[in-house]
């Protein structure tokens, strides 16, 4: 039961299917928000005065979240020119326990593209960092996106990925 019921995670699981991301039951774990998975992935991942880098822009909840459980939010940067990218040059992963992306962000409304994800998933596996992906939004496209939904991907990355999503958003 410290998972969520079993029933709530397999209709997650369908939730997910739907989106073309196949999991299993096991692979699911329910909070009450994701603001508690943030606070939960954090302590998990890190020891106090780690980093954690947080996309810029982006939502300022993250800050918060990361200062409540010792650690530093430190921004990398999202570039425009035309569309927004990963400014993969401001990523700094040194003393990093994990990278935060937002699919779509907010407030850009961008997607992490799949080329971006499978390049960031490279370098967290590389340095041995995981990556928490927020796709509560994901549902909720300014324009159609053909990478809309990185979950899928997440299942085959070599880096360790958490997936966040919301029920009252989805």
């Amino acid at each position: 039961a410290a998972l969520g019921l079993a029933s709530a995670r397999a209709a997650v699981v369908a939730e997910y299917a739907r989106r073309g991301a196949h999991l299993d039951v096991d692979q699911v774990v329910l909070t009450a928000s994701s603001s508690e998975s943030y606070a939960l992935l954090f302590k998990m991942l890190s020891d106090p005065g780690q980093d954690v880098l947080c996309p810029e822009p982006s939502y300022p909840l993250f800050e918060y979240l990361a200062r409540l459980e010792g650690l530093t939010p430190r921004p990398y940067r999202l570039r425009f020119d035309g569309h927004w990218h990963i400014d993969f040059a401001s990523l700094h992963l040194a003393n990093a326990a994990a990278v935060i992306l937002v699919s779509p962000n907010n407030p850009t409304g961008s997607y992490v593209t799949a080329a971006e994800f499978s390049r960031l998933a490279t370098l967290a596996a590389e340095s041995q960092r995981a990556l928490i992906v927020d796709e509560v939004f994901a549902d909720y496209p300014l324009a159609p996106a053909a990478d809309a939904v990185l979950a899928a991907a997440a299942l085959s990355s070599p880096a360790l990925v958490f997936s966040l999503g919301g029920l009252s958003k989805s």
